[in-house]
């Protein structure tokens, strides 16, 4: 596979949930809970490597292996730098490629029409398959591509998969789990596993230095309040308060703080999912700025509507946002982040 150049990176970050094999409830799942991805079948299985669609590779050097990495559902055990290398979540596509390394097979964006996130439209192989892995992952599909190493830190569903997945090729699994880890642990993580790992550690630290000169950027963020929510339905509004929220690490980050008013949502919240409020709560999310996506148009119109909205939408800096936006800022990633940073540029220069 060809060669791309390392990313600038990213601030302790994890993820509206992307999804890797799980049961979705609808589009709101999709931004909220877990975002689907996957990878696809990639030709003939024959012995002849160039009867192979796709290409091997660009992996680490031969120093860097053997190398054994530990996780949550054992280990992964590599004796020589992978060739084909598989992608199961959009989080483990963004850091292969971030590390020079196009996948065969690579997960697909559910919120973008080519398969592929915005950020990394230009950056993926034309030769890398996508698939979907939702409602089942596609094990057949995945072991036709005949990996070497398989990449899995961002599925939700992996105690699940992991046995069917690890008999097809060593497989990467989360270090604790796919709500929990942040993106630089994975972004870490994949690098030894691709035999690069100081270039995954320059990622990270990149990626830090460029949050850290967007707060400088933007120095009235200090201090202000926010709210960062998901409309799953008009009657259903998922808000991120958890000081364990990714979403709430990024933006404190840049010197934002959570808004008093939703203290206390961040009990009903999981792993997985965020706090929920009522339309009739829905003023409690007016801040100095408020970031929310919303399902569908007439979810958003329905919302915008009622007389709770008044307040959110004359408070501060009122930013709606798309899927791709709130779920990359609840699923942050070492490309994701400053193509983040760039769609909130406006709404951050607006806070006074």
């Amino acid at each position: 596979m060809r060669q791309t150049r390392t990313a600038r990176a990213g601030y302790e970050g994890g993820g509206m949930r992307r999804a890797s094999s799980l049961p979705r409830r609808g589009g709101a799942l999709l931004a909220v809970g877990v975002l689907c991805v996957g990878l696809a079948s990639c030709g003939s299985s024959d012995d002849d490597d160039s009867a192979k669609t796709g290409k091997d590779s660009q992996t680490g050097s031969a120093g860097a292996f053997p190398v054994t990495l530990q996780h949550s559902q054992g280990k992964a055990e590599l004796a020589s730098a992978p060739k084909r290398v598989v992608a199961l979540s959009a989080m483990d596509l963004d850091a292969a490629i971030s590390l020079g390394v196009e996948p065969v097979g690579a997960a697909k964006d559910p919120f973008a029409k080519s398969g592929v996130s915005p950020w990394l439209s230009d950056k993926l192989d034309s030769e890398t398959e996508l698939i979907n892995t939702t409602p089942d992952m596609p094990f057949e599909k995945i072991a036709a591509l005949e990996p070497d190493l398989i990449l899995a830190t961002g599925d939700y569903g992996i105690s699940k998969n992991y046995a069917r997945l690890s008999q097809i090729a060593p497989t990467l699994a989360p270090g604790k789990s796919a709500a929990e880890d942040s993106w630089q642990s994975r972004e870490e993580k994949i690098g030894k596993a691709l035999g690069k790992p100081d270039e995954a550690k320059k990622a990270v630290g990149d990626t830090e230095k460029l949050i850290a000169a967007t707060a400088r950027r933007y120095p009235k963020l200090e201090g202000r309040t926010f709210s960062a929510s998901y409309a799953y339905s008009a009657t259903q509004i998922a808000t991120i308060a958890s000081p364990d929220d990714f979403a709430v690490k990024f933006l404190q980050a840049l010197g934002l703080e959570v808004n008093p008013t939703l203290q206390g949502t961040e009990k009903s919240a999981s792993k997985t999912q965020p706090g929920m409020l009522s339309p009739e709560q829905a003023e409690k999310l007016a801040s100095d700025l408020t970031v929310i996506g919303f399902t569908s148009p007439q979810v958003r119109n329905t919302l915008e509507k009622g007389p709770s909205f008044t307040k959110v939408k004359t408070t501060g800096v009122y930013a709606p946002v798309d899927n791709a936006t709130i779920t990359e800022l609840r699923n942050p990633s070492i490309l994701g982040i400053p193509w983040l940073l760039d769609e909130l540029a406006p709404s951050f220069k607006a806070v006074k």
